[in-house]
């Protein structure tokens, strides 16, 4: 069964999530989550084309970001200019945080059953809970392009790790987006997935 060892690996970023990470000192006053800017960007521009039909989803991308250069087949990595300069995909700028979305991902649609496998699965959330904490889990079966939300802290680090499902409509095709707050903030990650959730329709 698929299962939330998977969720470890639910996205490019988990990797990076999932790693030890060294403290380090705040080099500046911390911003309420509030001052947290973003853009709209749709998701297929996100993909750069990549989707096998239009889906009607803006992404509220953070406006220090932009599309890298960071090369892994299939994906699409978005940070600040400056961090993509040394970013690799096995090397991601945790600190500053990014966003990852790719269509390489094991979880399928059933639009019979309304079940997102990979996701749904009995036991599944168990195991998400035995590899993380506060997970929380919000469904948008009615959509258009029917989505799961999901966040989480690493049980090991204690990070916050955002993800995001969403059918194609294309057989039972999935794409995934994957946000790594600045900092590991909670709040900040909070607001942006807030933002997210208010454009799915």
């Amino acid at each position: 069964m698929k299962t939330m060892l998977l969720a470890a690996g639910l996205a490019a970023g988990a990797a990076a999530w999932a790693a030890p990470v060294a403290p380090v000192a705040p080099v500046a006053p911390v911003a309420p989550a509030a001052a947290v800017q973003t853009r709209d960007v749709p998701i297929n521009q996100f993909l750069q084309g990549r989707l096998p039909v239009p889906v009607a989803l803006n992404v509220p991308v953070p406006v220090e970001y932009a599309q890298s250069g960071v090369k892994r087949v299939g994906y699409s990595y978005w940070m600040r200019p400056a961090d993509a300069a040394t970013a690799t995909a096995e090397k991601l700028p945790t600190r500053n945080g990014y966003m990852v979305a790719s269509l390489a991902t094991k979880v399928t649609y059933d639009a019979r059953h309304k079940v997102f496998y990979g996701i749904d699965d009995p036991g599944t959330l168990n195991k998400m809970k035995s590899v993380a904490t506060n997970v929380q889990v919000r469904q948008f079966k009615d959509a258009k392009h029917p989505a799961v939300l999901l966040s989480m802290n690493s049980g090991t680090t204690g990070q916050p790790a955002y993800f995001m499902y969403m059918a194609t409509g294309v057989k039972n095709e999935v794409f995934f987006l994957s946000f790594q707050p600045l900092d590991g903030r909670r709040d900040i990650g909070d607001a942006v997935w807030a933002k997210l959730a208010a454009n799915i329709r």
